[in-house]
């Protein structure tokens, strides 16, 4: 939370008509502000577009985390495009896919099965819920549906 507190003590204030105090402005891009907000137990953060005017701010998306709002962020403002980007829904399906095949594939050389693999490690790096489901199949805690997130 300290690291938070430093960035928040940082940054100026957001002003925009209509908005309530303690929202700073940690960036902006082409009509859309990333901000951050204290709470009374922490910290919110959101992304919001520019009014036509430039004088308020319309379309709110909050966060509790940052990483979620910078992402977000990005996605509004153009630096990414989210056409090229999959989801986690998508990820939780090519693992599945990806370990089916691997599965069934009993001809795949040395070279495709560890450039699948780290493939596999990827998405299981962004979806930590993939490991946690397997682990609990292991465990017998949940039934194995046949189905690899």
């Amino acid at each position: 939370m300290t690291k938070l507190m430093e960035l928040y003590n940082q940054l100026k204030p957001l002003q925009a008509d209509g908005l309530r105090e303690g929202y700073r402005k940690i960036l902006e891009h082409d009509g859309h502000v990333l901000a951050m907000g204290k709470m009374q137990e922490g910290f919110e953060f959101v992304t919001w577009r520019y009014t036509y005017d430039g004088n308020s701010v319309t379309l709110g998306h909050y966060f509790t985390g940052l990483e979620a709002a910078k992402e977000d962020f990005a996605k509004r403002a153009g630096l990414i495009n989210a056409n090229r980007m999959f989801g986690e829904t998508d990820l939780k399906l090519i693992h599945s896919s990806l370990v089916n095949y691997v599965g069934l594939n009993g001809n795949l050389n040395y070279k495709d099965e560890k450039a699948i693999g780290s493939i596999l490690e990827k998405i299981e790096l962004i979806v930590p819920e993939i490991l946690r489901h397997e682990k609990l199949e292991d465990l017998e805690m949940v039934a194995d549906d046949g189905i690899e997130l």
